[in-house]
């Protein structure tokens, strides 16, 4: 009797759900190999499930994977798997990590072309959609200089440098012509694999420098552009101001020193945040999540609740915005 072995499998309930989950858990974790693995086994269950795909895709990208990545999108977007523009900015993300600037120009033109942009997504667009028109002219040359020149670091040397080593480099050219090692720049700030603060420390030589041209920032899963003269200082941004404002009422009376620690905390999260904003972009939120934190760090115990009704927010947004706040400040020291 031959039958097929596979009719006779009888499989856990909700298998797939339980590797989907594992995988999201995985990815969160940043244990990228992991994650791919439990996608895969999912993928085999359910070969339709937007979520397992992205998950692929997005594992595929960090691990740098990125051919590989870009067919799991092309695949989405042509069978219209996931949510479309979510997909697209993973899309057109891993795209500019291949430098693949005419697809990127081609690929946005036909969105607009059927004009189905969503408005908050409008002036990302079509900032991206300008910058890969002046990369495929060879407009950016003004500012991207001959990469063989004697003193530029090639991409490969400098990812082979430690973390602490790749930090003095960029400080060692705050002083110095950055114009020779603008492709470098752009490829750390685009990375996935870069850390964070030096992709921030980056943004600030190059705003310190005034350079004009529109940058692409890969960070913390998102791809934005930004015109680095135009960045605020921390400091001065009027978010950060707000939230300390908030948070000075409640615990700078209380606690002027416990108060100025965590000013601090807070300028190093915003820094290595940058160049995005907290979310939500709530200052009671911030101000209570940063109040317990700070009390957390120094051994104070307080309630969830009487920190709630101090700052008259939801207990799930301060515990989720403080949760934040400890894993930015894990990466923030090296």
């Amino acid at each position: 009797m031959n039958n097929d072995r596979k009719d006779n499998i009888i499989q856990f309930p909700h298998l797939k759900e339980r590797f989907i989950d594992k995988g999201m858990l995985s990815l969160k974790s940043k244990n990228y190999r992991q994650a791919l693995d439990f996608f895969s086994e999912a993928k085999k269950l359910d070969e339709d499930t937007a979520e397992i795909h992205l998950g692929i895709a997005l594992c595929l990208m960090e691990l740098g994977q990125l051919r590989e990545a870009k067919e799991v999108c092309k695949k989405m977007l042509n069978e219209d798997l996931g949510h479309y523009f979510t997909v697209l900015q993973i899309y057109l993300t891993i795209l500019i990590q291949l430098r693949e600037y005419p697809e990127v120009q081609a690929t946005i033109e036909a969105v607009l072309e059927e004009n189905h942009l969503p408005a908050e997504s409008a002036e990302q667009f079509y900032k991206l959609l300008d910058f890969s028109r002046k990369m495929n002219s060879g407009e950016t040359h003004d500012i991207i200089a001959d990469e063989e020149e004697e003193d530029v670091m090639p991409e490969r040397g400098f990812e082979e440098l430690q973390i602490e080593e790749q930090l003095s480099f960029i400080q060692s050219l705050k002083d110095r012509n950055i114009s020779q090692h603008m492709v470098l720049l752009q490829h750390i700030l685009s990375d996935p694999q870069a850390h964070p603060l030096l992709k921030s420390m980056v943004l600030q030589l190059l705003k310190e420098h005034g350079i004009e041209k529109d940058v692409q920032v890969f960070k913390f899963g998102e791809m934005v552009l930004v015109k680095p003269s135009q960045l605020e200082d921390v400091t001065d941004m009027p978010f950060t101001k707000k939230v300390l404002n908030v948070l000075e009422d409640m615990l700078g009376n209380e606690n002027p020193a416990l108060y100025e620690a965590v000013k601090e905390l807070w300028v190093r999260h915003l820094f290595v945040m940058l160049p995005a904003l907290p979310n939500p972009a709530e200052a009671k939120v911030w101000a209570a999540a940063l109040h317990a934190a700070g009390y957390e760090m120094h051994g104070i115990h307080i309630e969830s609740d009487e920190i709630q009704e101090m700052y008259g927010v939801p207990s799930w947004n301060i515990i989720q915005a403080k949760k934040r706040i400890f894993e930015i400040e894990e990466i923030s020291y090296l």
